[in-house]
């Protein structure tokens, strides 16, 4: 009856790294990408190699092996199962370039926009200025007023419209 009692023990300690080399095995095949699918990482790849290699990352998981040792088994066996990894300055170097050409277009489109700002408030400030802003074809056909069209052109373009409204 001594035996009895050890059995359930034993069960117990070899259940307990099975569950971890599962865990393992489940967590580098999601973290890895397949040499088979590319594109897709070993636990989502559908491929019957795929479930091979998952076999093999258990076995060594329950041999022992650490997650880096069989990462590293992996990696020469397949030298881009780690997927793309840029390098740090790529990244880094490409955020700050973006991050700059944002600020430079901010203040370019702030200075262009208070540069068209500027043109119309002065017009609007000065009568003379807003005859001089007008092209000079303009001025030299304004020979019966300051700015625009007398009274009795106004009334003739109006009578003309409603002709034509009729027609």
């Amino acid at each position: 009856m001594a035996a009895a009692p050890g059995a359930p023990a034993e069960a117990a300690t070899s259940a307990r790294p099975e569950a971890e080399a599962e865990a393992l095995m489940l967590e580098l095949s999601h973290d890895l990408m397949s040499p088979y699918c590319p594109g897709r990482t070993i636990a989502t790849c559908p491929s019957p190699q795929a479930r091979k290699l998952e076999a093999q990352i258990l076995e060594q998981a329950r041999e022992g092996q650490s997650r880096e040792d069989i990462e590293g088994t992996l990696v020469a066996r397949f030298p881009d199962i780690r997927g793309y990894i840029g390098r740090p300055e790529l990244v880094w170097g490409t955020a700050i370039g973006a991050l700059v050409a944002l600020v430079l277009l901010f203040y370019a489109g702030r200075r262009w926009v208070r540069g068209t700002q500027r043109p119309a408030a002065a017009a609007a400030a000065s009568p003379d200025a807003a005859a001089l802003a007008r092209p000079a074809a303009a001025r030299r056909g304004a020979a019966d007023g300051p700015g625009g069209p007398s009274q009795r052109e106004i009334d003739a373009l109006d009578d003309a419209l409603d002709r034509v409204d009729e027609f």
